[in-house]
């Protein structure tokens, strides 16, 4: 979970900055975003849906692009949900990416590194 601050609103599109960071990502909000206005800050999960995940040796943790809609992640696996065919990962903030049937969670292993290509937009959870 990540506590990030609201940039803005637009029907169920939020665009969240990151402190410490330069991302402004956006994401489809799950729930009602009338409680939300920009400058506030607000606490949840992300979930990305990979289409394509590759295991990386090289770069460091990133989102691109930088600004707008997530398609490329890449970060270091914090945990398995292998029930659930799910992995934590890091990647300049903590994302949940739910994996295609093709890839399995338990074949994964916190600390390893991983790259990811978002087959939609990720979505925000609030807590």
């Amino acid at each position: 979970m990540g506590k990030y601050t609201v940039e803005a609103v637009a029907d169920k599109m939020v665009t969240l900055k990151v402190a410490d960071k330069n991302y402004r990502n956006s994401f489809v909000l799950k729930g009602d975003t009338a409680n939300l206005v920009q400058g506030s800050k607000v606490a949840g999960t992300i979930h990305a849906p990979a289409w394509k995940v590759d295991r990386v040796a090289l770069g460091g943790n990133y989102v691109e692009p930088l600004y707008g809609r997530p398609r490329r992640m890449q970060g270091t696996i914090l945990a398995v949900k292998a029930g659930v065919n799910e992995l934590v990962v890091q990647v300049g903030y903590e994302v949940t990416v739910k994996l295609p049937e093709k890839y399995k969670a338990s074949e994964y292993q916190v600390g390893e590194r991983i790259g990811w290509d978002n087959i939609e937009v990720p979505t925000l959870e609030l807590v």
